[in-house]
């Protein structure tokens, strides 16, 4: 348990590129914000909400941890399986952490402020999730960036191998071929009511099993990697 705990402090503290580029994105959206409101003739314009930018952090942590983080830790004395057991941890910490914050920022910007001057697009909003209160949004949108981190950082593992590169094949058929053919278009449409906009309960319930899923093929990837 020590071991896993020092992993995981190691990986966080290792995700500076991600931090760095959210942060920057952040500071981005406050910038059109701000030109939004002080240019004439732009205050009609629409824009995403800038809490929605944290979005990117369990997206990035997911990519840079098996890319970049997996070598330096294994180099460092950390086994394999000490890796896989302490960056689940890391993503549940990241997208409980990116929920409040674009919960906060809607509560106490957007909603009282920036909505007054620019449309203000939410992820929440969008998702339905508010619909049903802020502690139901907040697990929602949990859940659902919990997913997201799991399957990036699988596809990510992936991308050595030749099963990472058929994966994103798959992936682009699926985004390609699925959306104009009408029945293959009603299963898409299934999958996403199901891990978003679908009953909250079977909503959760369905981000957080897939996620778990994911996360476990990451296993054997881990095992026949190089380092």
């Amino acid at each position: 348990m020590n071991k896993i705990l020092t992993v995981t402090k190691l990986n966080l503290s290792q995700l500076k590129a991600a931090y760095f580029i959210t942060g920057l994105v952040f500071f981005m959206m406050i910038a059109s914000f701000i030109t939004s409101i002080c240019i004439p003739g732009t205050e009609d314009n629409s824009t995403v909400s800038m809490g929605n930018t944290v979005a990117l952090l369990p997206l990035f942590a997911a990519i840079f941890i098996p890319a970049k983080n997996l070598r330096k830790t294994v180099n460092l004395g950390a086994k394999r399986q000490d890796f896989f057991w302490s960056v689940l941890p890391i993503y549940a910490v990241l997208a409980a952490a990116s929920s409040a914050f674009m919960l906060l920022v809607h509560y106490l910007l957007d909603a009282p402020i920036i909505s007054n001057y620019i449309g203000v697009m939410d992820m929440n909003i969008v998702f339905g999730f508010l619909s049903r209160g802020p502690l139901m949004a907040f697990i929602q949108m949990f859940a659902f960036l919990f997913l997201f981190a799991a399957f990036v950082h699988t596809l990510t593992m992936a991308q050595t191998f030749w099963y990472g590169w058929v994966a994103d094949v798959i992936i682009a058929a699926i985004i390609s071929v699925f959306i104009p053919i009408e029945p293959l278009r009603a299963a898409l449409i299934w999958f996403f009511n199901l891990i978003i906009f679908g009953n909250p309960a079977l909503q959760i319930a369905s981000c957080l099993i897939l996620a778990l899923i994911f996360y476990a093929l990451s296993r054997p990837i881990l095992n026949r990697k190089k380092i």
